[in-house]
């Protein structure tokens, strides 16, 4: 197997340029596959790799991230700026990571019309839980959501919007 094919994860022959498979059309797209490196903890790769070999339906690491971002971007798509909206909002933190408590709490005040109710649990001596359940303008909600998740210290979370005014068809 070529470095092509270990990279892209298709099977075929084409002149690649200077750059390697900077030119390579292999994913369907016509647009040129761009290498880009990412740094990961050894424990966090592997356990990619794991869910890769168990779902059996990606070529490769490449073909996973690439589906990552796929999905990211029509996530994105999925946002209604201008329609009223409302969700949850999780959260997984380190509180013990600089002022992240301050901060969590300094974003929220911003944001009294949009947050209708929290739940904080404690998981453990660092890490903590908190639910936002959220009501309002699309572009509002979805802003409190990127300001909180881009935190420090924030080790996971997700938005989800369970029903819009169209969702509902009212």
């Amino acid at each position: 197997m070529s470095e092509h094919e270990r990279c892209c994860g298709y099977e075929h022959e084409h002149p690649h340029g200077a750059d390697g498979d900077a030119g390579c059309h292999c994913s369907g797209s016509g647009s040129e596959l761009v290498r880009f490196s990412v740094t990961a903890p050894d424990d966090l790769l592997r356990r990619f790799d794991e869910q890769i070999a168990r779902r059996g339906d990606v070529a490769n690491r490449s073909e996973a991230v690439r589906d990552l971002i796929r999905a990211s971007i029509a996530k994105e798509q999925m946002r209604t700026p201008n329609e009223h909206v409302i969700g949850s909002l999780t959260m997984i933190y380190d509180h013990h990571t600089g002022d992240l408590t301050r901060r969590l709490d300094e974003v929220q005040h911003d944001y009294t019309d949009e947050i209708v109710s929290t739940m904080h649990v404690h998981l453990d001596h660092h890490n903590c839980l908190e639910i936002l359940a959220l009501k309002g303008r699309g572009e509002r909600v979805y802003e409190l959501a990127d300001r909180l998740l881009g935190l420090r210290g924030v080790k996971h979370g997700e938005l989800t919007c369970a029903a819009t005014k169209q969702s509902l068809g009212l």
